[in-house]
């Protein structure tokens, strides 16, 4: 037996895992905001995500995934966003200058997101420019002004203008969205 609702059709029996998945992200959501009580944040195992700057994980989590190449990298630059209007900040301060802005669209619950996260931090140490990391949950307006569909996305901004985008988690083809971008790099 199947239960559908606007062309999706699941397995009855598949109904009470969805339910689950849906109150843990909803569960997750309000200990984010500190609306959960504690006890129950505990027995579910949930940590309280994090809104500071990523600098000192993404450099450990890049100095693992590069250990044994011969890749040199510098310390990630990447800054969650809290606030959007940092955001709009740091792209008004493209104008007239040779300042990059590079957007990672991304959510808590998004795998490749996490994966590529380590490539992004080694990238982001490389180049010149402001880095961001945007959870589309949370910044869903600022999401949709870049016609974000589909997480990961970045997206280069430079001269208040959107100049490249590339959305998945490709290492080989994130590498090259780089190099083609014409960012300079940091030296």
């Amino acid at each position: 037996m199947m239960i559908c609702v606007g062309g999706v059709c699941v397995p009855y029996t598949g109904v009470i895992a969805i339910a689950a998945l849906a109150l843990r992200w909803l569960a997750q959501k309000l200990a984010d905001r500190d609306m959960l009580p504690q006890w129950i944040a505990d027995k579910l195992q949930l940590a309280k995500a994090s809104k500071k700057s990523v600098e000192s994980s993404d450099a450990a989590a890049t100095t693992a995934a590069t250990a044994g190449t011969a890749t040199t990298t510098k310390t990630s630059k990447i800054h969650v966003l809290e606030d959007e209007d940092d955001f709009t900040m740091a792209t008004a301060a493209t104008t007239s200058t040779d300042q990059y802005v590079v957007a990672k669209f991304t959510a808590t619950w998004c795998k490749p997101c996490h994966r590529i996260q380590p490539v992004y931090a080694e990238l982001s140490g490389m180049h010149k420019g402001t880095f961001f990391t945007v959870d589309v949950d949370d910044f869903d307006e600022l999401a949709s002004k870049y016609k974000v569909s589909m997480m990961p996305t970045f997206i280069i901004l430079h001269d208040q203008q959107v100049k490249s985008t590339y959305a998945g988690s490709d290492e080989a083809q994130l590498r090259t969205f780089f190099r083609e971008s014409g960012i300079p790099l940091d030296q």
